[in-house]
């Protein structure tokens, strides 16, 4: 198995990727702590990993507050023994709104949630794997995060913000043998793209609504169980050489992933 007697913290793991993730790492060996807003989510996920024979725990709270990114940290640590993984999962996708029409309270939300909390975890996990002689950091970012898209600037910039975070990470912790990569997972199959597909034609535009709503009818969206084996390949020792790449699936075939 790919991560056995590694452990992992992966944040917004309560449903859809972060959930597919967390499964994935526990079907490989890894000890999961499972950190998201809803309990009743990460229950049902945990149950789930339980019931395979896999070992985890669950930590209700929030990214953006470091109060409960620290409890989470605590957590992980006091349970298994430390952190040899990170995944910033956890994102919103915030007001779909023109920004004139965005409130400073609700653009904050975005930036707190989708940067902050990576920051946060970043942080948290850098002296410890520092210590412990090395370790994996996987941030899932988005295309959005490099072309212009309008209605969703907050997004957008705080996944921008994430690449970059992403990048002089995996500079600064380079000497320290700790692998800094990032997932563009595209479209996927989520309750993310249903919350975006129920905003409708009258928020998204018409053009951006079809577009979404036809890639749903003739399944063109990844199974997000899928991009949850790349992040299984970046944290494990067959990337051993990739640090400071952010790419989709694609792309990280031609870096060595094979599905």
């Amino acid at each position: 198995m790919d991560l056995e007697d590694k452990t992992a913290l992966v944040t917004g793991a309560g449903r859809g990727l972060g959930r597919e993730i967390s499964l994935a790492f526990a079907r490989e060996g890894a000890r999961v702590c499972m950190f998201s807003l809803a309990r009743d989510e990460l229950e049902e996920a945990a149950a789930r990993i339980a019931q395979a024979g896999g070992e985890c725990a669950i930590c209700p709270g929030d990214v953006a507050s470091e109060r409960d990114v620290t409890s989470a940290l605590s957590l992980t640590m006091k349970r298994f023994g430390g952190i040899d993984i990170l995944v910033n999962n956890a994102g919103i996708i915030g007001p779909a709104r023109f920004l004139e029409e965005t409130t400073p309270e609700r653009w904050r939300q975005v930036m707190d949630v989708n940067l902050t909390g990576s920051y946060l975890c970043c942080r948290g996990v850098a002296a410890h794997m520092k210590d412990s002689g090395g370790g994996a950091i996987i941030t899932i970012t988005s295309g959005l995060g490099q072309m212009p898209f309008p209605r969703f600037s907050a997004y957008a910039a705080s996944k921008a913000g994430l690449i970059q975070l992403t990048r002089s990470l995996s500079e600064e912790l380079r000497p320290f043998h700790i692998r800094v990569n990032g997932i563009d997972p595209g479209l996927m199959d989520t309750d993310l793209g249903a919350e975006i597909r129920s905003m409708g034609p009258s928020i998204l535009g018409e053009d951006l609504y079809r577009t979404m709503a036809d890639y749903k009818e003739k399944s063109v969206l990844k199974d997000p169980a899928d991009v949850a084996e790349l992040a299984v390949f970046l944290a494990s020792g067959r990337s051993a050489g990739l640090s400071g790449h952010i790419g989709t699936m694609r792309y990280y075939r031609d870096q060595g992933y094979k599905a």
